[in-house]
């Protein structure tokens, strides 16, 4: 939802998040964020450091950093561009592929189950699966067409 195009005022209220569960910012101490160096994920010594960071950084932060990923910077470079080119479709375009079904193998949405959730994120996603390309990829998103 863009407040800005609609004219809102505010925040609608199904986005606001009761203050019992809202983070405590300015309470919380500064965490670094974790780094994870893929490129020792295939030593064999090493491989369940790598594993257990990763779990770690799961568990206690929610995210992480990778390097030495091996992806070459023109690959990202078109994949993000290939993402912005999908969110800025029009919303019709997108609602094709949005689904309650929190299984479906492609999958666009606002919030984890949008019928159910009491309070949503403020936020648009797109999942789908990926591995082996060749059995999912005729599911992705046909527009922009360098998104597949």
């Amino acid at each position: 939802m863009n407040l800005t195009k609609s004219g809102a005022p505010n925040v609608p209220s199904r986005y606001i998040l009761p203050p019992s569960v809202r983070s405590n910012d300015g309470l919380t101490p500064l965490q670094t964020l974790p780094v994870v160096d893929l490129s020792i994920l295939y030593h064999p010594s090493l491989r369940s450091r790598v594993i257990n960071e990763i779990r770690s950084a799961c568990k206690e932060i929610g995210f992480f950093q990778v390097v030495n990923h091996g992806i070459p910077l023109h690959v990202m470079k078109d994949a993000l561009e290939a993402i912005v080119g999908f969110f800025d479709l029009p919303l019709e375009g997108k609602m094709l592929l949005m689904s309650d079904n929190v299984h479906a193998p492609v999958r666009y949405g606002t919030s984890l189950n949008h019928a159910t959730d009491k309070v949503h994120f403020w936020r648009e996603f797109i999942k789908h699966y990926s591995h082996p390309i060749s059995e999912w990829i005729h599911l992705w998103p046909a527009n922009p067409p360098s998104y597949r």
